[in-house]
């Protein structure tokens, strides 16, 4: 806290409405992860409770405002909507360089608020960097399968069309899944290991005050929004994610609360050809494969939910390996929980067993009938474009 004040804290305006936007979103992530790298080395020193701390928010003023208070202005001149803490957005989207995606012609850009190409890290070590950078290519990609979809569920668009978004789209998600992959075969000194990402990266990602939403925690709204555009068998599914919210920006909040109110895909489809999830049951494989063919865009939709509720269990999986099977591994052991976030919930407070609900929700989809159609088949009838190399879609940029 120290060197906080004495070296860092001195650069700040010290009136925060002299900042413009691009250089308040960088100083409302540097003051952000200045607070979480606080609130777990007085953690970890039993210097404040996990539970709750706020007395040390109390003892870090910034000029004559307290520290949440200045954080809170800056983050007001961003124009984004970001609260006074620490988030994802700011932390996973505006610290790590610009990302740019190629697809068929088209292009998306997430850009970055520092322009500089670094990645700022609490740790310094390259993994953090490597796990920063992951994400960020993974939703960068994600939102652009996102941004082709969307116009389907307002609007009739001609078969050709939606077969084109939605084979598109699935091809994007293939690119994420291969970022997935990539990422757990890293070099060994660039590879996130489960004792890195639970001993040391998430134990900057406690809470700042009692039922917040954990800074850092993984709010990834594309992943969210892909739930409300294609459909997910989850009781109340709105209410837990109107739940995250407060650790989102205006844009991803409008963005959820759009799609929450709109029929997914595969029902618009369905409806359509005038064809219900329980026809497709009772026919054999044969008659599948007929109705697919007179109607391409139920076979393109089957294909893009495959690669959807593929990339759910690539979620899952994550999670399990970085941190339940640790923590199972320990308890067999006698080992004591991390000291600052718990290692027995993810890092936005869920547990496994919502983690399997979510995975089962989104794996029983109006389509599954498909699945006894062999699935090249599937393909062959939407000409389905072979997905290019990850570093040919995905670039980091500045």
């Amino acid at each position: 806290m120290k060197a906080i004040r004495e070296e860092a804290f001195p650069h700040l305006a010290v009136d925060p409405a002299s900042y413009g936007p691009r250089e308040a979103e960088r100083i409302t992530t540097l003051l952000g992860m200045w607070g979480s790298a606080c609130v777990r080395h007085y953690v970890q020193h039993r210097r404040v409770p996990a539970t709750d701390t706020s007395t040390l928010f109390a003892q870090l003023g910034i000029r004559d405002d307290s520290f949440r208070g200045y954080l809170g202005r800056v983050a007001e001149r961003t124009g984004a909507g970001h609260p006074d803490l620490d988030t994802y957005v700011s932390y996973f989207h505006w610290n790590p360089p610009a990302v740019h995606v190629h697809w068929a012609g088209q292009a998306w850009t997430a850009r970055g608020a520092f322009g500089d190409g670094r990645v700022r890290a609490h740790t310094g070590d390259r993994r953090e960097v490597e796990l920063l950078l992951f994400v960020k290519k993974a939703e960068a990609v994600e939102r652009a399968a996102n941004e082709l979809l969307e116009p389907l569920t307002t609007q009739e668009t001609a078969t050709e069309e939606a077969v084109e978004r939605m084979t598109a789209a699935a091809g994007l998600l293939n690119v994420v899944h291969r970022l997935f992959a990539e990422f757990t075969r890293l070099p060994v000194e660039r590879r996130v290991t489960p004792e890195f990402f639970t001993d040391t990266w998430r134990q900057y990602t406690n809470h700042w005050e009692p039922g917040d939403f954990p800074p850092s925690g993984a709010a990834d709204v594309e992943f969210i929004a892909r739930d409300f555009l294609l459909g997910i068998d989850v009781p109340d599914y709105p209410s837990y994610v109107r739940r995250l919210y407060p650790a989102l920006v205006t844009d991803g909040q409008e963005l959820l609360t759009r799609l929450m109110g709109r029929t997914p895909i595969p029902d618009q489809l369905l409806e359509r050809v005038g064809i219900t999830p329980a026809d497709l049951d009772r026919a054999p494989a044969a008659e599948l494969l007929r109705i697919a063919a007179k109607h391409p865009e139920l076979a393109a939709c089957y294909l893009l939910l495959a690669e959807s509720t593929r990339l759910a269990s690539a979620h899952l999986n994550f999670g399990r390996r970085f941190v339940f099977d640790l923590r199972r591994s320990r308890d067999e052991d006698g080992m004591p929980d991390t000291p600052v976030m718990s290692s027995r919930i993810g890092s936005t407070g869920i547990r496994e067993s919502f983690m399997d609900e979510l995975k089962r929700g989104r794996r029983g989809h109006r389509l599954t009938a498909l699945e006894r159609v062999r699935r090249p088949a599937l393909a062959e009838i939407v000409a389905m474009p072979q997905a290019p190399a990850p570093e040919d879609v995905v670039t980091i940029g500045t």
